[in-house]
């Protein structure tokens, strides 16, 4: 925690601030600090909290590794994309809740189908790195998002996301529990865990800092686009963050817009129409570059995932049973 706090606290701050700032820079310095002295203790101690020895198995590395790169690309649309179907398309958080389901059909269709290949077959490689090509994939495609976008061909995207996702929880589990001796199962499992939430929790900062500032610099640039008077458009990108928190606020932003214009101002509403158009394609090209950093941060994952050595499982598992049967029979009292 000492070690994780810091480094998101100064990713957070660099939605509003540059790298050389204290606030940035020097929190995540800070942060990295403690995560080597951590690496160092946990070397050392008889019982580490995190541990590193296991990261001597190439196997569990390269998957443990993956799987934190997959949940910094997964987590992007999860957050980013009931925003979208929220703020640009109207919808209730009941209703995007609802809308982000052909990510999920996707995601429960592919890790299904995955168990049953694997089990199959005793083979995992060419699983997950299919996986994460169509995990890039549909990130890639999803970068492509527009406030125009019908909605059909987004759920496509979605599914195409989904489908990338369901084998990497569901494939990367298995290969991880069956790098490790029996008794380190439940310690892997969990390391594999801490690292996913992490991965998540690292490129949602990430994506956070990546949307506010790309959203702030096209607010005025779509706004002079949709033809509004410089000066107005000026009054909406003025304040920075404060004002990107009141223009992306769920409901009528139309109405928003007029209840936060003074009384001088109210020649504002002739030209409502054009600045929530702006707004909506200001907010979706920001949602598309945390779509392409998912998308590269997959690429990633395919790149780690190509330095697995497979063991088939099945060969793994009728050794394993082998040798504990062995194991019980030179155990077992004479007669």
């Amino acid at each position: 925690m000492a070690a994780l706090v810091p480094i998101l606290i100064g990713l957070t701050n660099k939605q509003t601030a540059d790298w050389a700032d204290p606030s940035v820079g020097a929190l995540i310095a800070v942060g990295l600090a403690i995560a080597a002295v951590l690496v160092v203790v946990e070397a050392r101690v008889t019982e580490p909290i995190v541990p590193v020895r296991l990261f001597g198995v190439r196997t569990f590395a390269v998957a443990v590794i993956a799987m934190f790169v997959v949940a910094m690309s997964f987590f992007t649309p999860v957050v980013f994309l009931p925003r979208w179907f929220q703020f640009v398309g109207g919808a209730s958080a009941t209703q995007s809740g609802y809308q982000i389901l052909a990510l999920i059909a996707g995601l429960i269709v592919a890790a299904t189908a995955s168990g049953q290949i694997v089990a199959r077959t005793g083979r995992y490689k060419f699983v997950v790195l299919g996986a994460a090509a169509m995990l890039a994939l549909g990130l890639f495609l999803l970068s492509g998002l527009r406030a125009d976008t019908p909605l059909p061909l987004l759920y496509v995207w979605m599914f195409i996301t989904g489908l990338g996702v369901g084998p990497m929880f569901a494939v990367l589990t298995l290969i991880v529990q069956a790098s490790v001796a029996p008794r380190q199962i439940g310690t892997a499992t969990s390391s594999l865990t801490l690292f996913q939430q992490i991965g998540g929790s690292v490129g949602l900062a990430i994506t956070g800092s990546i949307f506010t500032s790309r959203i702030l610099e096209e607010i005025p640039r779509q706004l002079a686009t949709s033809g509004v008077p410089p000066q107005i458009a000026a009054g909406f990108s003025s304040s920075g963050t404060a004002a990107l928190n009141r223009l992306t606020t769920v409901g009528d932003l139309g109405q928003a817009i007029l209840a936060g214009a003074p009384a001088e101002a109210r020649e504002l509403e002739p030209l409502i129409p054009q600045i929530v158009a702006a707004i909506h394609r200001a907010f979706s090209l920001a949602a598309d570059d945390t779509f392409a950093f998912g998308a590269f941060a997959a690429i990633a994952a395919f790149i780690t995932l190509t330095l697995l050595r497979e063991s088939p499982l099945k060969k793994r598992t009728e050794a394993t049973a082998v040798t504990v049967a062995v194991r019980a029979e030179a155990v077992e009292p004479a007669d």
